[in-house]
C-alpha cells in the first residue's frame, strides 16, 4: 500500500492563487500559469498534458477557493506524489476510460490538504481530468458521509470514493 507523508508537504500555497484579475479569465490565468511551467507534468505513467481541455474538464466539476488555488500545486502532485489508483479501466463521464490518481500533501496557508489528480490515459497522450484538494482532518468526515449516502457505486474520481481511498491509506500507517 502506497504511503504519503503528512509531515512532508510537497508544496505551500497562500490560498491566494488565481484571483481574479481584470482582463484574463480564471482559466485564463491557470492556461498562463501551466505554459510557464512547459505545460506538462512528468508524471509515472509519462508526460501529462496540462492544457485548457483539463482546465475546462476541471471546472464542470465545481471549485471554491481552496480548488481554485490548489491548481498551482497540479504539476507538483504529478510529478512528487504517490500513485494512490494505477492505471486502469474505470467509469469517467459515463464511459470507461484508462485513468489513474496521484496524491501528496500540500499546505494552503496553515492547512494541510491533500491534492489529488486524477489523469486520462489513452493511446495518444495523457491528460489532467480532474484534482481535489482535500483538508486532511476532514477526510474520514467526507468518506463517512458518501458511506452513508450509499455512493459506494460511484465512480473513483467522485469526492467520496477519492476521499475512501485517502482513508485507506492515512489508516494503514
Amino acid at each position: 500500500m502506497p504511503q504519503i507523508d503528512l509531515n512532508n508537504p510537497i508544496l505551500t500555497l497562500t490560498g491566494n492563487e488565481f484571483l481574479p484579475k481584470p482582463g484574463i479569465t480564471f482559466a485564463g490565468q491557470i492556461l498562463n500559469f501551466f505554459h510557464s511551467q512547459g505545460g506538462l507534468a512528468h508524471s509515472p505513467w509519462g508526460d501529462v498534458l496540462l492544457d485548457m481541455k483539463g482546465i475546462q474538464s476541471d471546472k464542470s466539476h465545481g471549485i471554491g477557493r481552496i480548488k481554485a488555488a490548489s491548481f498551482a500545486a497540479v504539476k507538483d502532485v504529478l510529478e512528487k506524489g504517490t500513485i494512490i489508483l494505477p492505471l486502469d479501466y474505470y467509469a469517467t463521464n459515463g464511459k470507461r476510460q484508462m485513468t489513474g490518481m496521484i496524491a501528496a500533501p500540500i499546505l494552503i496557508g496553515d492547512d494541510s490538504f491533500i491534492c489529488v489528480v486524477v489523469v486520462i490515459y489513452n493511446l495518444t497522450e495523457r491528460r489532467l481530468y480532474l484534482h481535489e484538494a482535500f483538508l486532511t482532518e476532514k477526510i474520514p468526515e467526507i468518506a463517512a458521509s458518501s458511506l452513508v449516502r450509499g455512493s459506494s457505486a460511484a465512480s473513483p474520481q467522485s469526492q467520496g470514493s477519492i476521499a475512501k481511498i485517502l482513508l485507506r491509506l492515512l489508516n494503514t500507517k
